[in-house]
């Protein structure tokens, strides 16, 4: 980046609200004794506590629908749609409640908006709404090039929608302070960064797969394979759009765009960038599966070690290159994992 990013107020590295009377602290500011641990999460005392009570009702009564559509025979499905349609106006709720809170209790300087774990279970639960109404209609769930493009649409879908109408369009942070280049020759300083980005990442590619060969022999586990055995050209081509270019766009925007920002703001660069590469490895936690509990926590475990070194790479030259750099990185890391996976016969067959 050419222009240095705002962090917070000196001596304000919590990253959290400042502490009010009766809320955090259990105390009630009246010299009375203090309240139950917890008391002051359930208070209405608050702004906008309208917002603040819709948010935590809804999305407490629609998870435990969803909860009720998994174990039951008869339509699960219609439960599932229900109830996370309500934790998506819940989470929605709770957005907008944070952005009027932050507005009130924090500095211009500071970062204003709902947090990123906020904004990511927002996401999530968005993205999975609009996933399950997809499949009961028939048109997800098949295993083929175009349903693995479509799910990883649906997902960046998620993701987009939460930073264009919580992040930007509250004014928490602008596109350019998410690292897009702005002026004129942005196209040129875009391009720059991104061949920035691709000289710093393709690199890192072989030492972490080697890593990753080391520790899944020492775990004793294979990785969960992400990438559907499609043949014929064309699914091919659509698995390398999603994996290759949807998937990274939609992650870059999200976690160093809008996570690593918005800790920035608050923590400085390098407690945020830790921040942020610990968070997007855990986000891939996800992808893991395993028969028994044991080969699934190994899996996690192999899965955040190889994660969380491409997300200080694609931090680093981000906070250096902005936005560019990382999702060129980003591509080229996907990429070049994909022509290896080719090579190995693994992918792309028929």
């Amino acid at each position: 980046m050419t222009e240095p990013r705002t962090t917070g107020p000196a001596g304000d590295t919590s990253g959290e609200d400042p502490v009010e009377p009766g809320s955090r602290d259990g105390s009630q500011g009246d010299g009375s004794s203090p309240a139950p641990p917890g008391a002051g999460i359930f208070s209405l005392d608050r702004p906008a506590s309208g917002l603040y009570l819709v948010s935590w009702l809804l999305t407490g009564l629609g998870l435990a629908i969803v909860f009720v559509g998994v174990i039951a025979t008869t339509a699960s499905g219609q439960l599932a749609v229900a109830g996370l349609l309500m934790a998506t106006v819940g989470l929605v709720a709770a957005c907008g409640y944070q952005t009027v809170a932050r507005r009130a209790s924090r500095p211009p300087s500071a970062y204003r908006g709902p947090s990123p774990l906020l904004g990511f279970f927002t996401a999530a639960i968005l993205s999975s709404c609009l996933a399950v109404v997809l499949g009961l209609i028939g048109l997800l769930g098949v295993e083929s090039g175009a349903d693995f493009l479509l799910g990883l649409a649906i997902v960046a879908a998620g993701y987009l929608v939460v930073v264009v109408f919580f992040v930007v369009r509250t004014g928490a942070l602008s596109w350019t302070q998410m690292g897009w280049p702005a002026g004129s020759g942005r196209l040129g300083r875009f391009v720059g960064d991104a061949a920035f980005g691709l000289i710093v990442t393709v690199p890192v590619v072989v030492p972490v797969l080697v890593g990753a060969r080391i520790l899944a022999t020492l775990l004793d586990v294979q990785p969960t394979g992400r990438i559907p055995a499609v043949e014929g050209g064309l699914a091919t081509a659509l698995v390398v759009l999603g994996a290759a270019v949807v998937a990274p766009v939609a992650e870059e925007i999200f976690f160093r765009g809008y996570a690593l920002s918005a800790w920035q703001r608050d923590l400085g660069p390098r407690a945020a960038l830790v921040r942020s590469a610990i968070f997007f490895a855990f986000v891939h936690i996800a992808n893991v599966s395993g028969v028994t509990f044991g080969d699934a926590a190994r899996e996690a475990i192999l899965q955040v070690a190889v994660i969380v070194p491409l997300g200080f790479v694609l931090g680093w030259v981000f906070q250096r290159h902005g936005i560019g750099a990382s999702i060129a990185g980003h591509v080229g890391y996907n990429s070049t994992l994909l022509v290896l996976a080719a090579m190995a016969g693994q992918f792309g067959g028929g």
